[in-house]
């Protein structure tokens, strides 16, 4: 969960990177010379930083160190919400689509769900028992097996595997997973600044990457100069 809320950090930034650029457009209409943003300078940072994991690593972590969460929340309330972070679906519309796809995209849930109603969820204990990948049979991507040994409430132990397919390209990754949002409104580039533009956009949107920025490489990704503090 805490990797989630990286996420509102990332869109703070890239909501005050939008007034920069709100701003330097309205600049931009008052000189007839606009200066063009150096992306190249950014795209340097991108390439020091980001992570070049791929969707079976993506996929290895999550139900490594994340989904055992689902199986200790005290309430339906704190599951749903601890559901909703995991899968990056954030948004109230997401959140909705979720509940109606609850039968089909995310049978898992809907599995935990009822087990907390019947009263074996929340467990006391989760160890993760066993993680597993294999080519999937369209072999486009990998089958991630994990099982988890819950230790219950009456002290009986259980234990549940969850297999979830990972794509092998990070822009469809998974249905239970919200990654369309990030590129999907960004318009076809026609120069070479705007491909520049759009690959910096689209590879800035990784929670991974922001968290290892300084301050100073922070301010340069949203056009806004250091500070002289002295």
């Amino acid at each position: 969960m805490y990797k989630k809320l990286k996420v509102f950090l990332l869109l703070s930034v890239v909501s005050i990177a939008g007034c920069t650029t709100s701003n330097n457009a309205s600049s931009m209409q008052a000189s007839p010379q606009p200066q063009s943003v150096d992306y190249n300078k950014k795209l340097d940072i991108l390439d020091r930083l980001e992570n070049h994991d791929t969707t079976l690593s993506r996929m290895t972590e999550i139900l490594t160190i994340e989904w055992h969460q689902l199986f200790t929340q005290k309430n339906e309330e704190d599951l749903w919400n601890t559901y909703f972070y995991l899968t990056w679906n954030l948004r109230p519309n997401e959140k909705e689509l979720v509940k109606k796809e609850l039968s089909t995209t995310h049978k898992e849930l809907a599995t935990y769900l009822e087990m907390q109603k019947k009263g074996i969820l929340p467990a006391k204990e989760v160890h993760v028992k066993n993680i597993m990948a294999e080519r999937n049979s369209n072999n486009d991507g990998y089958l991630v097996k994990a099982s988890y040994l819950l230790t219950l409430k009456d002290g009986t132990t259980k234990e549940v595997w969850v297999e979830l397919n990972a794509d092998d390209y990070m822009e469809t990754f998974n249905p239970r997973f919200n990654t369309i949002a990030t590129g999907e409104n960004l318009p076809e580039p026609k120069n070479e600044q705007e491909r520049l533009r759009r690959e910096f956009i689209l590879r800035a949107l990784d929670y991974n990457v922001i968290k290892k920025m300084s301050y100073d490489e922070i301010l340069e990704m949203i056009d806004m100069k250091p500070v002289d503090t002295k």
